[in-house]
């Protein structure tokens, strides 16, 4: 009998660090919005951030926030704007990672059975007869069914005769015309995803093609980008109304609303 064992290690959560951080942060951006009598509505309009973003920074919500990189960046932003060090305040804020985190094995006994299973060679006889019966009868039936088989006939090609009469003279060899089905021919369809992006406002943006992150970050106003994926790809942006997209030269469509936190996901057809 044997058991496993593993050593516990001590393990940081990042997590939990960040919520302390964030805490502090939002109580001097919350004092320095309220001492210059700025209205979130105003702050979101000219940010091009929603104001479910902006309410999130100043309650220290982690969970309506995105991943640590790009908050980091909303500090930074709103900092600036409030006319702090944005640079100092977001540095507050950390991205470290919580690492893996491997379970500890429970305490399993490992046991071995063994089995012995003797037959005597009289009953291995007397299996292999039965065998033999089956497999013949088997045989037979195939055999009996195989001869008594329809055989498919093949359909007749279908000819349509044209006679063309002419005055005072017999017809003797008529012209055969064969009649073909036209098939209808359907439009080929596309092999590949591609996804261009038109930015009217400026917006942040994570772009995931094929289940791997491509892009995370600000796009500006004028920019144009584009992405190819093979099935899927999936823009999740935080301001909607600020991104017009074009799917496989299709007519290009705004992506939402402006301020609109949104995903979208674009698929490629599955070929039938």
């Amino acid at each position: 009998m044997k058991f496993l064992k593993k050593s516990k290690e001590e393990i940081i959560d990042y997590d939990e660090i960040r919520q302390q951080q964030l805490e502090l942060i939002s109580v001097e951006l919350k004092q320095a919005r309220i001492d210059k009598n700025l209205d979130k509505n105003v702050i979101s309009n000219q940010l091009h951030t929603p104001v479910s973003i902006i309410n999130a920074l100043e309650s220290a919500d982690l969970q309506h926030l995105p991943e640590p990189f790009f908050t980091k960046q909303l500090i930074k932003k709103y900092a600036n704007f409030l006319k702090l060090d944005g640079e100092d305040i977001s540095n507050k804020f950390t991205l470290e990672l919580n690492p893996k985190i491997y379970y500890k094995k429970s305490f399993t006994p490992s046991f071995s059975f063994k089995f012995n299973f003797n037959v005597k060679p009289q009953y291995l006889y007397f299996f292999y007869f039965i065998l033999l019966l089956f497999s013949i009868k088997n045989l037979s039936n195939i055999l009996e069914s195989s001869q008594f088989s329809q055989i498919k006939i093949p359909q007749k090609q279908v000819m349509e005769t044209q006679i063309l009469p002419k005055k005072n003279h017999p017809i003797t060899n008529p012209e055969v015309i064969p009649i073909v089905e036209k098939k209808e021919e359907k439009p080929p369809q596309p092999t590949e995803l591609i996804v261009k992006v038109t930015v009217k406002e400026d917006s942040w943006v994570k772009i995931i093609v094929d289940g791997k992150p491509v892009f995370e970050g600000i796009l500006t106003k004028g920019l144009e980008k584009q992405w190819n994926g093979k099935q899927k790809v999936i823009i999740r942006a935080g301001n909607a109304g600020g991104l017009v997209v074009t799917v496989n030269d299709e007519k290009p469509k705004e992506l939402g609303k402006s301020g609109q936190v949104t995903n979208a996901t674009f698929e490629l057809p599955m070929r039938s």
